[in-house]
């Protein structure tokens, strides 16, 4: 969905009527003052070419995300007060691919996955962009580099209970190199899911009647199966799950869930917000601080990757308002 001219209009709205912690006067200031430099960082995006329209999408993210601490009731009473980006970007590569960015222990970013009650990228620990970018659904059908092994999953809860719980549930945009790769080796193809720390405790479930694997095309890719159940067989019960209890990401909207690999050291999948949040930042650092390098990434006559950056500030424009909005009205 293509954020336009309702999502921001739902995005101001919230200004009147803050939700969450800020409510409380102070933290309503920042949360105001800050959601209206957003609006006009993607105003400005907006107007301008790929050379400049990374920084402004960046400052959009990152002025949403300090309304984002501002009414997160995961964040105490001085906690919202943040300086530094807490991200730092190593720009000396050639490549976008090669970009680093590189995490602190303090600073917006670690106390914007602290607002949303998920794991930053570990302090640092440099992470390249050629593994983040796959993390972003937006770049799905148009990656960075050579098509990831890890990319961001879409994940689809099957038969929810009336608690709203399930005890399966569809992974897709699973590459189709891995299911060339392994096929029906039930061992490897879950080594391979158990790069996603949120389905590690699943098993594959098995189609019927034939008892293998269930590969079915899906889009962009694979689809499979997995289940939770507990016991021993033949007495194998199901056990009820949620998103949260998994770690699964919810991203862009309620019903819009994607499990991503663990980078690092975490002990959980990078959520895709902050996966955005660190390519804007390195995108951004190339752009004011190398701008002869980053002219010549930009350029479609002669960079492979100037494609797929046009591509991903291009949805980054639709994303940032939409996942911010949807982020900020979980708070209420």
């Amino acid at each position: 969905m293509k954020a336009g001219g309702r999502v921001l209009r739902s995005l101001r709205a919230l200004r009147h009527d803050p939700p969450g912690c800020a409510q409380q006067a102070a933290r309503r200031v920042l949360f105001q003052s800050s959601l209206e430099q957003c609006e006009q960082f993607l105003g400005a995006a907006g107007d301008t070419g790929y050379a400049t329209r990374p920084v402004q999408l960046f400052y959009a993210l990152s002025q949403a995300g300090r309304a984002i601490v501002a009414a997160s009731p995961l964040i105490g009473s001085q906690g919202w007060r943040v300086s530094g980006h807490g991200l730092s970007a190593g720009t000396s590569a050639a490549v976008a691919a090669d970009v680093s960015v590189t995490a602190t222990r303090a600073g917006l970013f670690p106390a914007v996955a602290a607002a949303m009650g998920v794991q930053a990228l570990v302090p640092d620990e440099p992470a390249a962009l050629r593994d983040l970018w796959p993390l972003l659904p937006e770049t799905a059908d148009v990656p960075l580099t050579a098509s990831s092994l890890l990319p961001a999953l879409l994940f689809f809860p099957d038969q929810w209970s009336e608690t709203g719980t399930f005890a399966r549930a569809r992974v897709e945009w699973i590459p189709g190199q891995v299911h060339d790769l392994y096929g029906q080796d039930r061992a490897r193809v879950k080594e391979h899911l158990d790069h996603y720390p949120a389905l590690r405790g699943s098993k594959l479930r098995a189609s019927q009647p034939a008892g293998g694997l269930d590969w079915r095309s899906a889009g962009l890719g694979m689809g499979l199966s997995v289940e939770w159940r507990s016991g021993e067989p033949p007495l194998l019960l199901a056990d009820s799950k949620t998103p949260g209890d998994l770690g699964v990401a919810c991203y862009r909207s309620a019903d819009d869930y994607v499990v991503t690999p663990a980078i690092g050291s975490m002990t959980t999948g990078l959520h895709p917000l902050l996966a955005l949040w660190a390519v804007l930042l390195a995108l951004s650092s190339l752009a004011r601080y190398e701008p002869a390098n980053w002219s010549k990434m930009i350029d479609i006559d002669r960079s492979a990757e100037a494609n797929p950056i046009e591509h991903l500030l291009e949805e980054a424009a639709d994303s940032v308002p939409t996942a911010v909005l949807h982020l900020l009205t979980t708070f209420r």
